[in-house]
């Protein structure tokens, strides 16, 4: 599928229209050539290309100015009913910690075009936020959204402010964010890449006020079904790629993917072969292209080695070897003097 072209709920656009129309832009200028047909944005469960919602994000940034404020805007207006079905699994959910994993698992039903996995560390969880492939001209804007909407809907789902600890904001952004960030006593600090919020996870088994466990099962199957409809998950291969970067220290065995998945480890593996690949080369590609980017940043192997998850450089390096056939230092300096 080409990028940009699965399919997200219309409601993100037009939340996107209200803000600008309050600050003078028209509708019509709103949405010039972003394909957007007028009609959709009155339409209730109506869907768009990823593409547009970004067409309309850049006529947006482009005419009112790109600074600080419009995506705060728009995130405090995501009010997390807008999100439909993905709403009802989250706030149905047993625990805390349950309603993390929902939202984590089905985290391309939000409003971020970014991709997203977290960790969990002792008493901590450690989100990632990768939003480098979003256009330059409006990942502020869309990061300003993306923060502005989870803090404020945490405050929403969970009755009490996000425990984050502390935030790590890269790609020079962390100015930009540091005001919504500082709204909620976060303490946050220039970062080298992807974004990064530790949260305290020292209650995260308490009760949520509105569980029903057997409704949030319903729920999941149903946000599951979505994320195939919109083209967000593609066959079985795409399933077992969004498990693996759930799960990214690479310690996960197959039982446990096709478990997750409710079908048998032989049913897996034939489906795959007959989507042309294996879980082993599924893992290289997952995991390898992950290392690739993260080591492209400068950071060293000792760092990526932490955000993936290992133990230390040492298992981090084999595990790459694997994946690539050379070291993670070799690939790093390589990178380093093709980007001089």
């Amino acid at each position: 599928m080409a990028a940009w072209e699965w399919r997200r709920s219309v409601d993100n656009a037009v939340i996107l229209v209200e803000v600008a129309e309050d600050h003078g832009l028209g509708r019509t200028d709103c949405l010039r050539d972003t394909g957007i047909d007028p009609i959709l944005l009155e339409t209730p469960g109506a869907e768009i290309p990823a593409s547009q919602e970004i067409s309309l994000a850049r006529n947006i940034v482009t005419a009112l100015g790109d600074e600080y404020g419009l995506g705060i805007e728009a995130g405090t207006r995501t009010r997390i009913t807008t999100l439909g079905i993905f709403a009802l699994a989250v706030m149905s959910s047993p625990t805390q910690r349950a309603a993390i994993e929902v939202a984590m698992r089905y985290f391309s039903l939000m409003t971020s075009f970014a991709r997203a996995w977290h960790r969990y560390e002792g008493d901590e969880m450690l989100l990632y936020l990768d939003d480098r492939d979003v256009p330059r001209e409006v990942r502020g804007f869309l990061l300003e959204r993306d923060v502005s909407a989870l803090l404020t809907n945490w405050l929403l789902v969970f009755g009490a402010p996000p425990p984050v600890k502390r935030a790590e904001i890269a790609a020079g952004l962390r100015e930009r964010i540091r005001p919504a960030l500082e709204d909620f006593a976060i303490p946050n600090s220039e970062g080298v890449g992807p974004h990064l919020a530790v949260f305290d996870t020292t209650q995260i088994d308490g009760p949520m006020p509105h569980a029903s466990p057997l409704t949030a099962l319903l729920f999941d199957e149903r946000c599951a079904e979505l994320l195939e409809r919109r083209g967000m998950r593609q066959g079985v291969a795409g399933a077992v790629r969004q498990i693996l970067m759930h799960r990214m220290n690479g310690r996960i065995t197959q039982q446990d993917v096709a478990a997750t998945m409710h079908m048998s480890l032989r049913t897996m593996r034939r489906r795959l072969a007959d989507e042309g690949t294996s879980y082993r080369r599924l893992c290289a590609q997952t995991f390898g292209s992950l290392a690739e980017e993260l080591l492209s940043t400068g950071l060293t192997v000792e760092d990526v080695a932490y955000r993936m998850g290992y133990s230390g450089a040492p298992s981090f390096s084999n595990a790459f070897k694997q994946w690539r056939g050379i070291s993670p230092g070799r690939f790093a300096r390589e990178a380093g003097a093709r980007a001089r």
